[in-house]
């Protein structure tokens, strides 16, 4: 089986695709979250980020929480993953105030 890996950046409130499963086996995602910060957004951040294969929602992280991770992603050749970060906290909503990086793979 071939080895399959990238990266994807995410920018503000909205659902980023982070890979198209090129093979069918099993996927990690890990997700790193930059928020705002309590001094200089006015708030405290309340970011959560959805985990989805195709368009279904299959892990939900905690709000607040700088990322998400999960290792056992079973996909099909096609099967779509994505990350969708929503918050309806002020600080968040300004343009571009939460950004990440997304890594995925099938070898860890």
């Amino acid at each position: 089986m071939a080895n399959y890996n990238g990266a994807v950046s995410l920018n503000g409130l909205q659902t980023t695709t982070v890979f198209v499963a090129p093979a069918a086996d099993t996927y990690f995602v890990q997700c790193y979250l930059s928020l705002p910060q309590l001094a200089t957004a006015g708030g405290a951040s309340a970011v959560i980020a959805l985990l989805k294969q195709n368009g279904s929602t299959i892990q939900t992280g905690i709000a607040g929480a700088s990322g998400i991770a999960n290792n056992q992603i079973v996909c099909a050749v096609g099967d779509t993953v994505a990350i969708t970060l929503s918050s309806a906290a002020a600080p968040d909503q300004v343009n571009n105030a939460v950004t990440g990086q997304a890594y995925w793979g099938n070898t860890f």
